[in-house]
Formats: structure tokens, sequence, C-alpha cells
């Protein structure tokens, strides 16, 4: 069987992918991965074929997704449409409607435009040239479902978190009397239609949702949404490195993991948490290994307690830690997870989008949260503490890693892809 999966240019987006390419290809399929050229010597690292879609003159670049946000007064009318709830629908609303939605217009060019079409028609052609059984896709990168009907491949998303555009179709389909009297499109079906149309291809409820979908998040985390869901326990993933010879001996006092995750580097919101971090750490009898850059640290002083590393995967640092201190970005929040390691979660109003793996993991006992902005040093250092001495987060860590080993493994699921294409692929 042939197998393309496409991934928006993010190694947030193509590092949970990875596990279940390797089992698809280890259990003797074809598997090549899709994505902007940006991606492609990540992809090829990895020990995948890549497919380079555009050019940089004819596909935009990803770190243009903040000039495809909606308007904010747009967001409001949508927001008022849909019934978003300020109080429960809050953090989802504000993924959904600011990242997820400009993060899928980068690559889908909007009706009437004459350029930017690059990874849309790459795509399409790659996929009837090469002709896979199956595609596999990435939520933000839509068009892959209008290849995958174009080449009559069986199709499904894979998801690198919460499922964000599944909760607003979810939400669209119970409001739409509401976004019609608004005069407002269909948000989600908006941004693949003019491809759609381009490439003669429907817009129906499988070509924004799949024919079914691999998430990776605990069913108690999952967002509302009529997807058909495959699940797949999530393998953390975040690259490969040498094992520095200071990692192999066991640490004489404990060790505790710092970091703020590498998409975050992309941004300036670091300095302002680093100083605090730094301070709540000082002094204390453990050793701290921050996995930061010489942009995130600006060259604050580092206490003797702490070495700085500006990069080590957390697969080869997690196991001798006693307990993590992040951002709460999902793929460090599973990592931890997966090496059954108490987590102190740093949140504040510009990580919106993690909030719910904070709260996943507080909720479970797996952990405390803190907010620099709002709480004292000292505070932040009572709660650290809590977290690396007090027992019950260890065993609330240790329900979580249960219930992550209950999930089927990427390997799990290959017997399932293969039985979804079958059934869903069109006859040629």
């Amino acid at each position: 069987m042939r197998i393309l999966i496409v991934v928006w240019p993010l190694t947030a987006h193509l590092y949970p992918t990875l596990p279940v390419a390797w089992a698809l290809q280890g259990a003797g399929h074809e598997v090549r991965v899709a994505s902007h050229p940006d991606l492609a010597g990540t992809i090829t690292a990895a020990g995948l074929p890549a497919v380079p879609l555009g050019t940089p003159e004819t596909i935009a670049s990803p770190a243009t997704v903040g000039d495809h946000l909606l308007p904010a007064d747009h967001r409001e009318l949508l927001a008022a449409a849909l019934d978003v709830d300020r109080d429960s629908d809050t953090d989802v609303w504000a993924t959904v409607s600011t990242y997820t939605l400009a993060s899928s217009r980068v690559f889908h060019p909007a009706d009437g435009a004459t350029e930017g079409w690059g990874g849309v028609d790459d795509l399409v052609a790659a996929a009837r040239d090469w002709q896979p059984d199956l595609v596999l896709w990435d939520p933000n990168w839509p068009a892959a479902a209008v290849a995958a009907r174009a080449c009559g491949a069986a199709h499904g998303r894979v998801l690198w978190g919460r499922d964000y555009l599944g909760w607003a179709c979810h939400r669209i389909d119970r409001r739409r009397a509401e976004l019609a009297a608004a005069g407002l499109p269909d948000p989600v079906a908006e941004i693949v239609r003019p491809a759609a149309e381009r490439h003669g291809v429907p817009v129906d409820d499988d070509l924004l949702l799949g024919q079914f979908t691999l998430d990776p998040t605990p069913a108690d985390m999952r967002l509302p949404s009529r997807a058909r869901t495959v699940p797949v326990r999530r393998i953390p993933y975040t690259g490969s490195a040498a094992v520095p010879s200071w990692l192999r001996a066991r640490p004489a006092r404990p060790r505790v993991a710092l970091t703020l995750g590498a998409t975050q580097r992309m941004f300036d919101n670091d300095k302002v948490l680093v100083p605090s971090l730094l301070e709540m750490v000082d002094g204390l009898d453990i050793e701290v290994i921050a996995t930061l850059d010489t942009s995130q640290l600006g060259g604050q002083r580092l206490p003797d307690n702490v070495r700085a590393v500006d990069y080590l995967p957390l697969n080869l640092l997690l196991p001798s830690c006693s307990a993590i201190v992040h951002h709460g970005g999902i793929g460090t929040f599973t990592a931890a997870v997966a090496h059954s390691v108490p987590q102190l979660v740093v949140g504040d109003e510009l990580r919106v989008a993690y909030a719910a793996n904070s709260a996943y993991a507080v909720g479970h006992g797996a952990g405390l949260a803190v907010d620099p902005q709002r709480q004292s040093v000292a505070e932040m250092r009572a709660r650290f503490l809590r977290v690396l001495t007090e027992p019950s987060f260890q065993e609330g860590t240790r329900r979580l890693h249960a219930d992550w080993l209950a999930m089927p493994s990427p390997n799990d699921t290959v017997p399932v892809l293969e039985k979804l294409a079958a059934l869903h692929r069109t006859a040629r």
C-alpha cells in the first residue's frame, strides 16, 4: 500500500505523525511525507522520503501565518453567531479563531486569487502521479483531502493535538441558521472551497473532516466533534541527538527539566518568563537542565544549579528527572506522561492554546500550574516544591501513564488503517 502523509510545516505538527509513518513503513508499506519545502530536510532526516510542495515563488512562507488572521470584528461576529460561551468556550474559541483558521488559510488561496496555488496544485499533481492508496492529512492542510479525491485514495486526518477544526464544524452545524442570518459563510468550508472547485471536487463532510480521524488525545480530553475517531497512542518524539556524557551518570540530587518548547522560540514571549523561572529554582538543592537557547535566556545570569542546553530531546532527558517545568505544549505534556514525570505547567494569557493540557495534568493530580503574571516567585517556588516532593503527584502521574499505555500503539493501528483504506479508496 502507498501512503502519502501531508503535514503543516512545523516540527510540532510533523513529529507526532512520525511514529505512525514508521509503523506503516515497518509493516512493508511505502510512505512519503509532503509539506512545504522548508520542512523537507527534517522529513528526510527522520528516514522518510519528502515531497516538497511548491517553490518560494509559488507557495507562501509558514512565517506569514499572522497575515492570515481574520479581522477582530469578523471574529466577534462569528463568535456571536456560533454562540461562543465566554466562560466555557473562551480558550477553545481563542485558538480556533486565531491560529487554527489562520494557519489553515496560509496555503489555501481565496476565491479569485491568481498566486499562491503552488502548494495545492503540486499536492494534487503528486497524488495523481504517485497514486497513493491512502492520504493522511494534517487538519490545517485540507487541500490534501482534495488531492485524495482527485486520485481516488482513501483519506483521513491525523491530529497533532486537540481537534479544534472538528469542534468548529460541530458548532457550525448547530448554528447554520444563525450564520446565514448574520451573512457569514462557513469559516471552515470556505478555506478549502476554492481549492476544491479548482480541481472539480465537491465540498462535503468527508472533505472537511476526513473519512476518519487518527486522534492521539485521551478520550476525556477531546472536544465535541462528529468525526469518526481512530484512537492512537502519541509516542513522544522531538528529534535525535548524541547522549551527552553528563547525562549518562545518575544524578547526585533531584534532576529537573525546564523547557518552554522549541515552537515558542518563534515568538518573544519567553523573555518575560525566563527570569522568574530561573529565580524560582535558584538556590534549591536540585540540578536543573534548562533547554533554553540564547534568545530565550536573553543574557540572564544562570544560577549555579542550572545547566542550559540549547537542544536536548526530552526522551533522553526525562528518564532521569524527578519533575519537569514547562509551557504546557501537548508534545511536552505527553513526554512527561510517557516517562511518568510530575509537571509544573507555566501558564499565562499568551499561552491560551495550552490551557487544556495544563488543566488536564492538574485535574488528574499529575502536577500544578503557575502564572508568573499573577503569582510571586515565592508562590511559584512553593508550588514547584510541592510537585517535586509530594507523593500524590507521582501517583497522579502513574495513573495518567497507565491511561496512555492503554491507548492503541501506532503498530496496533496499522491493521485498522489497512482496512479503512480498502473500504474507502475508489476502484481504479
